[in-house]
C-alpha cells in the first residue's frame, strides 16, 4: 500500500486543527505523513492533538503565503506516492483514506479523487467545496453535484456513484505527488481559490482524469479562514476564474468563450448595482483590473501550460457544461445538479444526431 502524504494548511484555529488531527489518528488501513504549513499561526500549532502524530512535520512561515504556496511547499517536503490536500476545519471518516487511495492505485489514468465531502456545519447536506463531484461550465463557473451556487441539497445517496468529474476541491483532494509537480502545482499568484480547478484543467491537458469516490466521506466546516460573503472571496473567485480560463483553453476556445465571459461578467455587475451588492460589483472590477494588468505574465504561463497539452479541446469541451450555469440556476431555475444533468443529456443527444 503506498504511503499518503498528507498536506495540511494551517492559517488559525487550534480547535478546528485538533478535530482534523483527531479524525487522521482514527485513520485505518493505511500509513499516514502528516506535514502541517504552518501559514502565519505559530501560536495556534501548540495543541494537544498534534502530539498524536510523533512523526507531523510542522512547515512554519511568519507571514501568510496563501493557500496555494502553502500546498506547493507541503508537497515538496512530502515523501508519499500520493499526497492529499486537506483543510485544517475538515474531519476525515476512518476509511476515507485508505479507500482514495485504492481507487488512484487501481485506475492508473486517474490523476486525482476526491471524495464526498458533506457539511459539518449543516449535517445531512452537502458542503459548498465540491459536494459530490465538482464540475465547470465553459464560461468559467464552478458548481458540483449537491451544490449549484447557493443551493446545498440534502444527502440522499442520489450523487453515490461512483464517476469521473471535472474537479475536486482542495479542502479534500487525493493527487499522484509526481504528476502534481510535472504539472506545476498551485499557481501561487492565486492566492486561493480557483487553484484546484486549474491545476486539474492542467492534468487533464496532460491526459489523465479525475475522479469523485463517494464511498470516501469528509466533513468540512467551509470559510474558516475566509468568511463565504466576503469581498475577498468574490474577488479572488472572479479573477483567479478569468485566468484559469485564459491559462488553460486552447486559442479558438478561448476566443469563443472568453468574450462571452465578460458580457455574463458585465450583466453580473448590472444586476449587483440593481440589488445594491457594491461588494459584489467592485470585486468583479477589480478583478477586471488585475487579468488586464496581469496579461503579460498570465501569457508566459499560458505558453508553459499548452506546452503540456497531450490532448485537443474538444475532448476539454465535452467534459465542461455547455451552457452557462449562472443563466439555467437565476434565469431558468435549474436549482439542482439533477436538472443540470437532464439538459446536459438532452445537450450530447442532439449533438450526437446532428454529427450522424
Amino acid at each position: 500500500m503506498p504511503l499518503v502524504s498528507v498536506i495540511i494548511p494551517h492559517s488559525g484555529g487550534s480547535e478546528i486543527l485538533g478535530e482534523c488531527l483527531g479524525s487522521l489518528a482514527d485513520t485505518r488501513g493505511i500509513d499516514l505523513q502528516v506535514i502541517i504549513v504552518d501559514n502565519a499561526a505559530v501560536s495556534d500549532i501548540a495543541d494537544d492533538a498534534v502530539r498524536a502524530f510523533k512523526d507531523a512535520q510542522i512547515l512554519r512561515y511568519e507571514c501568510k503565503i496563501g493557500f496555494a504556496a502553502a500546498c506547493n511547499r507541503g508537497v515538496e517536503a512530502a515523501g508519499g506516492e500520493y499526497v492529499f490536500l486537506l483543510n485544517n476545519d475538515a474531519t476525515v471518516e476512518p476509511t476515507a483514506i485508505r479507500t482514495l487511495a485504492d481507487r488512484l492505485t487501481a485506475n492508473p489514468a486517474a490523476a486525482a479523487c476526491q471524495p464526498k465531502i458533506l457539511s459539518l456545519t449543516r449535517p445531512g447536506r452537502f458542503d459548498y467545496s465540491s459536494a459530490a463531484g465538482g464540475e465547470l461550465d465553459r464560461f468559467g463557473y464552478p458548481f458540483a453535484r449537491g451544490r449549484v451556487f447557493d443551493t446545498l441539497e440534502e444527502d440522499r445517496g442520489q450523487y453515490d456513484d461512483e464517476r469521473e468529474v471535472f474537479w475536486g476541491a482542495g479542502a479534500a483532494l487525493m493527487i499522484r505527488r509526481e504528476l502534481y509537480l510535472a504539472a506545476g502545482g498551485l499557481e501561487e499568484t492565486f492566492f486561493a481559490h480557483m487553484e484546484e480547478i486549474d491545476l486539474l484543467w492542467r492534468l487533464q491537458l496532460m491526459g489523465f482524469r479525475v475522479l469523485a469516490v463517494p464511498e470516501a466521506v469528509v466533513h468540512h466546516r467551509g470559510a474558516a479562514t475566509i468568511s463565504g460573503g466576503s469581498f475577498l472571496k468574490q474577488y479572488l473567485n472572479h479573477r483567479n476564474s478569468l485566468a484559469t480560463l485564459f491559462r488553460n483553453y486552447g486559442i479558438w476556445s478561448l476566443v469563443r468563450y472568453l468574450p462571452v465571459r465578460a458580457v455574463l461578467d458585465q450583466v453580473l455587475m448590472l444586476f449587483a448595482l440593481l440589488r445594491g451588492d457594491f461588494k459584489c460589483f467592485w470585486a468583479v472590477v477589480r478583478a477586471g483590473c488585475w487579468f488586464w494588468r496581469s496579461l503579460p505574465y498570465l501569457i508566459r504561463c499560458r505558453r508553459r501550460i499548452q506546452g503540456l497539452r497531450r490532448i485537443p479541446d474538444r475532448i476539454i469541451l465535452n467534459r465542461l457544461y455547455p451552457r452557462s450555469v449562472a443563466w439555467d440556476y437565476f434565469i431558468r431555475k435549474r436549482r439542482t445538479w439533477s436538472e443540470l444533468e437532464s439538459i446536459w443529456k438532452n445537450h450530447r443527444t442532439r449533438a450526437d444526431r446532428s454529427s450522424t
